[in-house]
Formats: C-alpha cells, sequence, structure tokens
C-alpha cells in the first residue's frame, strides 16, 4: 500500500507543478494582450 502512496505523492506534485506553469503561462497572456491593446490603441 505504501508503493500507491509514493506514486500518488509524484503524481500530486506534478500535477501542482503543472498549474503553477499554466498560471505563470496565463498571466504572461494577460500581459501580453495589455501591451497590444495599448499599441493598438495608440495606432
Amino acid at each position: 500500500m505504501e508503493v500507491f502512496g509514493i506514486i500518488g505523492f509524484v503524481f500530486g506534485l506534478g500535477a501542482l507543478s503543472m498549474v503553477i506553469q499554466l498560471k505563470t503561462t496565463v498571466e504572461t497572456l494577460k500581459k501580453e494582450v495589455e501591451e497590444l491593446k495599448k499599441e493598438t490603441s495608440t495606432n
């Protein structure tokens, strides 16, 4: 049973890191979109 706990722990860490990566990607995209909006509004 301990093996399942270890596998679950590793899987959980992997999922957590994926979520963190997605959040940072979304934040970066938001910033880029804001920059593009500023550029198009000034033109």
